[in-house]
C-alpha cells in the first residue's frame, strides 16, 4: 500500500450532530477596558507525516484559550488578536484601518507537531507557521464601531491546513470598551435571516423544507490553482441528503457559485467548496499510477426543531472517482457517496482531474460507464467457466466409473 494513502486509521469519523457553541473572546488594554472582541468556530484540519503515512489531525479551537501576546494597538503598531491553546498552538489575526473602516489582514496558524494528543505518531516534531492573507476571505472591510458577523461557512486553505470558521462576530477598535450593537453582515449571510451571535452563537437560519425534494443542482466548475496554472479541475452538480434522529430527510442544493479553495501536490490533492450553509472538503489520492476520492469531509448548518445544529461529517476509506494519473475521470450517471449513515452527497454530472492538468484543460477521460461495460462479459464468462468445470467433472467422474465397470468385468 502507497504511504500516502492512509488518512486516519479509523475508517470512519464521526462527529455527530452538535449544537453550535462558539468561543468567546475579549482583549482587555492597561485600563481593563476591552478593545477587542471575538467569538468564532474553527475547525481545523493539518495534513502531517506520520510513520510511513501521511495523516490528518482534526481538532477545533477550544474554550479554554489564553490571549497572551494581543495587543490593542497604537500609534505604531496594529491591534493583534492572539489565541493560543494547548501545547503551542495558536491563531491570530491582525486588524488595519483607514477611511472610517476596519478589516482583518493577515491570519497566523502556528501548530505543535510534538503534541502527541494532536499529531499522533508524528515523524517531524515541530513547530509550523502558516501565515495567510486574510482580506475579504475571512472578513470584509467594514466600518468603525460595528461587529463584523458573518454566521455561513468560510474555509481557507494552504498547502498542508485548511481552516473551516463559521459563527464568526469581531470587533476591534473598540471605543471606550464599549462592544457596538450595530451589525455588518458578511455577503454570504445577506440572503439569510440572520440574529446578533451571543456566546452561544444562537442564529436564525432559514428552515430546509423536506417537501417538495429540490430540483436537480446546476453543475459547477471549480478550478484551483498553483500560483497562475490550473493544476485541479472539476465540474460537477453536489446534492447534500441529511437524515436526522428523528428519520426526516432534508435535501439541500450546493449552489454551482460557491467559493472553491484547496491545495495540489503530487500524490494528494483537496479541493474545498463553500456554500451558505455547508462546506464539503474532496481529498484525492494516487496509488499505483491512479488517482482516487479517497476522503470526504461535510460541514453543514440546519435549523431543526426552533434551534441551530451543525452536522461534521467525515469518511476517510472511500476509493471513488478511479482513473490514471494524466487522465480524468467522468460520470454522467447519478452517483451517491455514503459519508455516514446520517449525510450522502448525490452527484451528478462529474468530471475531475485533480493530477496532472496540462494547459488548463481537461485531459482524456475514463467514462464510469466504460466499467459497466465490463459487467455482463464477465458474468458470462463466469458462467461458461463454472459451466465447463461442471461438465469436466461429470466427464472425470463417468470415466472413473467405467474403469471400475471394466475391471469389476474382468
Amino acid at each position: 500500500m502507497s504511504r500516502y494513502v492512509v488518512l486516519h486509521s479509523a475508517a470512519l469519523l464521526v462527529a455527530a450532530l452538535s449544537l453550535i457553541q462558539a468561543v468567546k473572546i475579549e482583549v482587555h488594554g492597561k485600563d481593563n477596558k476591552t478593545c477587542i472582541y471575538a467569538v468564532l468556530s474553527v475547525n481545523f484540519t493539518v495534513l502531517y507525516e506520520g510513520n510511513g503515512t501521511m495523516e490528518n489531525a482534526t481538532f477545533q479551537l477550544p474554550d479554554s484559550l489564553s490571549t497572551n501576546g494581543s495587543t490593542c494597538g497604537g500609534n505604531s503598531s496594529a491591534p493583534l488578536l492572539n489565541m493560543g491553546f494547548g501545547t503551542g498552538h495558536s491563531l491570530s489575526l491582525n486588524f488595519s484601518r483607514t477611511d472610517g473602516k476596519f478589516s482583518g489582514d493577515v491570519l497566523t496558524f502556528t501548530y505543535n507537531t510534538s503534541d502527541a494528543k494532536l499529531f499522533p505518531g508524528a515523524i517531524n516534531q515541530s513547530m509550523t507557521c502558516v501565515k495567510l492573507v486574510v482580506v475579504n476571505s475571512l472578513m470584509e472591510s467594514v466600518p468603525l464601531n460595528t461587529i463584523y458577523t458573518c454566521r455561513s461557512v468560510k474555509a481557507i486553505a494552504s498547502e498542508a491546513v485548511v481552516m473551516i470558521f463559521w459563527h464568526v462576530g469581531i470587533q476591534a477598535f473598540v471605543v471606550n470598551g464599549t462592544i457596538s450593537k450595530n451589525e455588518s453582515f458578511c455577503k454570504a449571510d445577506v440572503s439569510t435571516t440572520v440574529t446578533p451571535i451571543t456566546t452561544q452563537a444562537s442564529s436564525t437560519v432559514a428552515p430546509i423544507p423536506t417537501e417538495p425534494s429540490p430540483d436537480l443542482p446546476a453543475v459547477g466548475n471549480y478550478t484551483i490553482k498553483n500560483g497562475s496554472d490550473p493544476c485541479l479541475l472539476a465540474n460537477m452538480g453536489l446534492q447534500l441528503n441529511i437524515t436526522n434522529k428523528d428519520n426526516q430527510t432534508h435535501v439541500i442544493n450546493i449552489n454551482s457559485s460557491s467559493t472553491a479553495s484547496g491545495r495540489c501536490g503530487d500524490k494528494h490533492s483537496v479541493l474545498v467548496l463553500e456554500d451558505t450553509d455547508a462546506t464539503i472538503w474532496f481529498h484525492f489520492f494516487v496509488e499505483q499510477a491512479k488517482f482516487f476520492l479517497k476522503e470526504v469531509k461535510v460541514n453543514v448548518t440546519l435549523l431543526l426543531n426552533g434551534s441551530t445544529t451543525t452536522f461534521n461529517c467525515s469518511n476517510g476509506s472511500l476509493k471513488h472517482w478511479q482513473a490514471f494519473v494524466g487522465s480524468s475521470y467522468m460520470c454522467r450517471n447519478e452517483q451517491q457517496l455514503v459519508v455516514t449513515d446520517q449525510l450522502a452527497i448525490n452527484t451528478f454530472n462529474v468530471w475531475v482531474q485533480p493530477f496532472d492538468v496540462k494547459n488548463g484543460t481537461f485531459s482524456r477521460a475514463e467514462d464510469c460507464k466504460a466499467n459497466d461495460h465490463y459487467i455482463v462479459p464477465i458474468a458470462v464468462g463466469a458462467a461458461l467457466g463454472a459451466l465447463i468445470l461442471i461438465v469436466l467433472v461429470i466427464y472425470i467422474i463417468g470415466r472413473r466409473q467405467n474403469r471400475s465397470h471394466g475391471y469389476e468385468h474382468f
